[in-house]
């Protein structure tokens, strides 16, 4: 097994040896990045205000960046 960072979450992950088109890797990652960014968000909605404020997020800005959308997301 290889040792690099897969984007895929194990249970999309395929072994190496199975043959995948390259558009169907590209979106099964672009979907790992849309679950992965409905995840963060749903975690820094459950912060409190001192974790918000450690991490340097007012209350507001944490509620505004959790209810964007999986897909709005930056550099995807």
């Amino acid at each position: 097994m290889s040792s690099q960072y897969s984007p895929l979450p194990p249970a999309l992950r395929l072994p190496a040896r199975v043959a995948v088109p390259e558009a169907v890797r590209a979106w099964l990652t672009r979907l790992a990045c849309f679950h992965r960014a409905h995840d963060t968000r749903r975690q820094l909605s459950e912060l409190d205000a001192h974790l918000l404020h450690d991490i340097g997020v007012s209350a507001l800005d944490a509620r505004i960046e959790a209810a964007r959308k999986p897909w709005d997301i930056q550099g995807g």
